[in-house]
């Protein structure tokens, strides 16, 4: 039994934490999206410092510069390796090409004097019947073109070891070559992400400080309240209520919650606007417009990516 009260103020005490935390985060959110803006704006990014937010200023080629000098050194170096590698392989093909057609020459030759034997008596397996002085000639003859031919199959295992290794080498060389190509695709890449971010967020505060008032205007119609009316309700129902049904109405006098708003405020929002609190209210007025904030924000974000879009140098 201990146990399980113990568990349960552990829960209890998270619940109200995570409540707490979600509370607070949700009525100071406004100050922080404007900070959170303004560092950004004060303190830009190097990447978003370097190409700037004027999308009109910038072209595919803007991102060119992520390429320097060195790079195109590395590219041309790269490229005389890759040249390097291909002669290398077309010198190892004509000397084994000229191997192979010596040991072409040779096999045609043994098999004319093999024929010039006449029509030998063969084994049952089809090797030549050593019974007579001819048959044991044409048996070393053959033996000796079976060598060849391994010797033969031997340079063309060399040739084509050659050939795979050699491809492998320059793929890799290309691919080196590549992402240096592509680095002012990935400079793009980083730069649009904060480009999108930096304006979205800029559109949403501009929509909150429109949007607030809109919104606050749009309960006190629908409840028949005056604009100053609906912001004690709201800090009543988004906080003073649910901290004093869960901790206690005295959190305003002596506790955590008395650093934001004094007793005497959070006694008379509860005594005002008592029964109008409930899950639906808290919901309305709490969770509203940071959400409607999100989706304005997200789809700025997409639209700007989206627009960003027309500058994107290509990747290769």
């Amino acid at each position: 039994m201990p146990q399980l009260v113990g568990a349960g103020l552990v829960i209890a005490l998270i619940a109200f934490v995570g409540y707490v935390l979600i509370a607070g985060a949700i009525i100071i959110w406004p100050i922080f999206n404007i900070l959170a803006y303004l560092k950004v704006l004060i303190f830009p990014r190097p990447i978003r410092k370097k190409y700037g937010t004027d999308l009109n200023a910038l072209t595919k080629k803007s991102f060119d510069i992520a390429i320097t000098e060195t790079n195109h050194k590395e590219i041309k170096n790269f490229k005389s390796s890759i040249q390097n590698l291909k002669d290398e392989l077309a010198k190892l093909e004509i000397s084994i090409d000229k191997k192979i057609l010596a040991i072409k020459e040779k096999i045609s030759k043994l098999r004319s004097e093999i024929r010039s034997l006449g029509n030998l008596k063969k084994n049952n397996d089809g090797t030549f019947s050593q019974r007579s002085h001819d048959g044991k000639l044409a048996y070393s003859l053959n033996s000796k073109i079976e060598n060849l031919a391994y010797d033969k199959f031997q340079l063309e295992s060399e040739i084509d070891r050659a050939k795979e290794d050699n491809r492998y080498e320059i793929d890799t060389i290309k691919e080196s070559i590549n992402m240096i190509k592509n680095k002012p695709w990935l400079e793009w890449d980083q730069w649009s992400s904060r480009y999108a971010r930096y304006l979205s967020n800029k559109n949403s505060i501009i929509f909150m400080f429109f949007g607030f008032p809109i919104f606050f205007s749009f309960l006190a119609y629908m409840d028949y309240l005056t604009f100053a009316e609906v912001l004690h309700l709201y800090t009543y129902i988004s906080y003073i209520q649910p901290i004093a049904d869960i901790f206690g109405l005295e959190n305003f006098n002596t506790g955590f919650s008395s650093n934001f708003l004094s007793f005497e405020y959070a006694a008379s929002s509860v005594e005002k606007h008592s029964g109008q609190f409930s899950f639906g209210s808290w919901i309305l007025y709490t969770l509203t417009m940071p959400l409607i904030t999100f989706i304005v924000f997200y789809f700025s974000y997409k639209r700007k990516i989206k627009d960003a879009r027309k500058v994107e140098p290509s990747t290769f």
